[in-house]
């Protein structure tokens, strides 16, 4: 049970990392950024400060992109590949493991709307975000 509920936080992390509004070029801005992800059902609220120098790995090209996925997901959880960012969207695939070693691979995409963005996966998954100001 405790590495389901891992990888539903994994989930949560892969999704919040994604749903951030792009501010003209830039998909995110630094700030605090609140939204939920629905998963198996559930609804999750989630809500992160982005430093600036996490906003500028998610507006990078793929391979940057990339970078900053894996230091937020760890690999041992989650293999990260297939990275395809343009102006306003971030799609990947996610090879991850889960409880009692079952494998699940999906892919993410992510897209930007200004001030809100939303995202799905190919399990079902869905998130939204929003930016409501500066990091608490």
């Amino acid at each position: 049970m405790k590495t389901n509920h891992r990888l539903i936080v994994v989930s949560m992390f892969m999704f919040t990392s994604l749903a951030w509004p792009a501010h003209a070029a830039d998909r995110m801005r630094a700030g605090q950024w609140v939204g939920t992800t629905i998963t198996g059902g559930k609804t999750f609220p989630t809500s992160s400060c982005v430093s600036p120098s996490e906003a500028a790995g998610m507006n990078g090209d793929a391979t940057a992109v990339k970078a900053y996925l894996e230091t937020i997901i760890p690999p041992q959880i989650c293999k990260i590949s297939d990275v395809k960012a343009t102006a306003n969207q971030v799609i990947y695939t996610a090879s991850c493991t889960g409880g009692g070693g079952v494998k699940t691979v999906k892919t993410v995409t992510t897209s930007y709307h200004g001030d809100h963005s939303e995202g799905t996966d190919t399990t079902g998954s869905k998130t939204e975000a929003k930016l409501v100001g500066a990091c608490k």
